[in-house]
């Protein structure tokens, strides 16, 4: 385990995979930047760093529009199951305004995601299986209503980012997707490992450039690696035009979590833009008595803009302090007023009498 104060190493993934599907190209020059959910409606603009910290400590000063705990979802069979980690992305889609992506355990070693809508947040809805063995999804709609999606596939034993595009057809995007999360997707690629590493794997985009060809695009996808076997850290990595993978660690979120305390393994993180600055929550275990510690785990505000991080300490009823998988999405709630969606996973271990599994706070921006 390295010291906090120690640089980081830095490792790259260069491929370039042949992409064997052909689709015209569009113009070039769309803007390269934050997507739906991933940026603040300008009420929220002047929100600094100590806004976003206390509403992320749920400590901020408005009444919360939903506080849950122990997520969970119905099939159309009423079979109840857990809804964690849970990424929500609105759509406009009357029926199905609020999408979310999770996983659950299939067998007693992998993974499976599934797709699921809610009208209120509330109450979710399981809507079906995406595709298996994986875990760990992020969802994008694009303009479009195409759809990016990434995953932790793990066929094997070894886990690999996976993505998958589902384009704007009539037999894919959005509302094939809803009607059949199994569908096909237009495109796929399971991304090469990055060396040195066990594992990649909870994949979130950041910054997407898309003009309607997904043969022309650009896909900044964040994510951890296993370095050596030893210890999680973040990389940060760009798919161009669907085909061409680099990923070089990001050594500045690495060292400023690190020296933020976070000196375990470095994992899960979702990035998001308020204003003209741009923000992680990052998860990363302090002071682990091993590297499989699920009582260490805490969450960290990075501001990228500022290069400044800092531990955050929710307040949970319960009194949980283990803390993983977060999420950041920014939507309207059902009564038309701005909000932020934060969701996380309480682990079992170190959580008071807070119920395990997925955590939700939505906080009206107001």
């Amino acid at each position: 385990m390295l010291a906090a104060s120690k640089r980081l190493p830095t490792v790259v993934a260069a491929v370039v995979l042949v992409n064997l599907a052909v689709q015209p190209l569009t113009a070039q020059g769309a803007t390269y930047d934050y997507v739906a959910p991933q940026v603040a409606p300008p009420v929220a603009a002047n929100l600094g760093t100590a806004g976003i910290a206390a509403i992320l400590n749920e400590t901020a000063p408005n009444p919360p529009y939903l506080v849950a705990y122990q997520l969970t979802t119905t099939d159309a069979n009423n079979k109840i199951a857990g809804a964690a980690p849970l990424k929500v992305v609105p759509t406009d889609d009357a029926l199905h305004p609020y999408l979310g992506v999770f996983h659950n355990q299939i067998n007693s070693t992998q993974f499976a995601t599934y797709l699921g809508y809610s009208s209120d947040l509330r109450v979710w809805h399981t809507i079906g299986q995406i595709h298996s063995p994986a875990s760990q999804p992020d969802l994008r709609i694009l303009p479009d209503d195409s759809v990016v999606y990434a995953e932790e596939y793990n066929l094997s034993g070894r886990p690999y980012v996976r993505v998958q595009y589902y384009g704007n057809g009539t037999t894919s995007g959005l509302e094939a997707l809803i009607a059949n999360p199994a569908v096909a997707p237009t495109q796929a690629i399971t991304l090469p490992g990055t060396a040195l590493a066990k594992a990649d794997g909870t994949p979130e985009f950041g910054r997407i450039s898309y003009s309607g060809a997904i043969a022309s695009s650009t896909l900044e996808i964040t994510h951890h690696y296993f370095y050596l076997g030893q210890r999680d850290l973040e990389a940060d990595g760009t798919l161009t035009n669907f085909k061409t993978w680099l990923s070089p660690s990001d050594t500045t979120v690495n060292n400023l979590v690190s020296n933020a305390g976070g000196n375990g393994k470095i994992g899960d993180r979702e990035v998001f833009k308020v204003g003209n600055q741009v923000f992680e929550v990052v998860e990363a275990q302090v002071n682990p008595t091993s590297s499989s510690d699920y009582g260490s785990w805490r969450l960290f505000l990075v501001n990228k803009t500022a290069n400044t991080a800092q531990k955050l300490s929710p307040v949970l009823a319960g009194g949980a302090q283990s803390l993983g998988n977060p999420t950041v999405s920014f939507l309207t709630l059902p009564t038309g007023v701005p909000a932020l969606v934060f969701t996380c996973f309480v682990f079992g271990t170190n959580n008071g009498t807070t119920p395990l599994g997925g955590h939700m706070f939505v906080y009206p921006l107001e």
